[in-house]
């Protein structure tokens, strides 16, 4: 057996952490737990007594009638799928689905309505619903068979953006959204009084190892500076692949020395390790620009400011952390 062959047989069964979901068992119907938002009491025993009259799923029911009690129910347990009133009294039209998706943005949400009005079955949709269901216009087959695809609906949604925000080679979030995550950090700086600190850190020489080794050994030294990335850093930390070997991570802190701190860590845990990788032995290091972000300043130039101060460390010998204030930046 070649070198490569144990090399590519590692990149074939890297272990890849499932998109979490809660409809494993749900959408084959063995049991389901649904949460039913309804005002009208007769219109909640009729749908009750659907789901008690059949055999073909078990399906536990818990009932609330308003939107008050639903979050207090959504706080407490977890249920695969909600059955919603579209008109409650303490909330009416897309305020339903607002409240109930700022609270679990991956719960399926099916619209219940006494009006089979196709208008408002899009606008439910449109507001995050994944189906709609006009009371006495269902049958039980009908309406399992609506939640049934309503939560496969949503799993498959949540598995494709999951994909689309992921990096397949390394497991770790990728640009896609790395705004909105900047923004999100930011955010929440000021909320606690603390300052956000962003890092780009690239792995110097990579160039070399590829045209050495391989593209095949690049991509598992790539996985394996990912992971050492995920365990050094602090867990409140966001990381991302930035593109090519180049890594962000994202800091919540209370001083520059402290989140230089953190980043040197991660360069002397990349310097310590040798990876064993085939018949190779592989060392490598990595060199890091950092910088503390204004308070109102831009995604865009945040990292073009970390750009420079890892063309400095770059400069300056490599394996080495540059970093700039927010108070330094002109």
């Amino acid at each position: 057996m070649n070198a490569y062959a144990g090399i590519i047989n590692e990149l074939e069964t890297q272990h890849r952490e499932p998109v979490a979901s809660r409809t494993g068992n749900c959408v084959s119907m063995k049991h389901c737990r649904v949460l039913l938002i309804e005002d009208d009491p007769m219109d909640a025993s009729i749908i009750q007594r659907s789901f008690q009259k059949q055999d073909k799923a078990n399906i536990s029911v818990d009932h609330v009638s308003n939107m008050g009690s639903a979050i207090d129910q959504l706080q407490a347990n977890s249920y695969d799928v909600a059955l919603v009133d579209i008109n409650l009294p303490d909330a009416r039209g897309a305020e339903s689905f607002e409240q109930l998706r700022a609270l679990d943005s991956c719960l399926p949400i099916i619209v219940l309505t006494g009006q089979d009005d196709d208008e408002l079955a899009i606008h439910a949709i449109q507001c995050g619903a994944q189906d709609y269901v006009a009371k006495g216009h269902f049958t039980t087959a009908s309406l399992i068979r609506v939640i049934r695809f309503a939560i496969e609906r949503q799993r498959m949604v949540l598995g494709y953006l999951a994909e689309a925000d992921n990096d397949p080679l390394t497991g770790l979030s990728n640009r896609r959204n790395l705004q909105r995550r900047y923004s999100r950090f930011l955010a929440d700086t000021q909320t606690m009084g603390q300052a956000l600190f962003v890092a780009l850190i690239d792995l110097d020489r990579f160039k070399e190892i590829n045209d050495t080794y391989g593209h095949c050994v690049g991509d598992v030294v790539l996985q394996r500076s990912a992971r050492v990335l995920v365990e050094t850093a602090s867990d409140s930390s966001s990381i991302v692949r930035f593109g090519g070997e180049e890594f962000s991570v994202m800091m919540v802190g209370d001083s520059l020395a402290e989140a230089r701190e953190q980043i040197q860590t991660i360069l002397k845990r990349l310097e310590e390790m040798t990876m064993q990788i085939g018949d190779y032995e592989i060392r490598v290091t990595a060199s890091a620009g950092l910088v503390q972000a204004g308070s109102t300043e831009n995604w865009e130039d945040v990292f073009s400011r970390c750009d420079e101060m890892l063309y400095r460390a770059k400069a300056s010998g490599r394996n080495r952390v540059e970093a700039m204030s927010e108070l330094a930046r002109t």
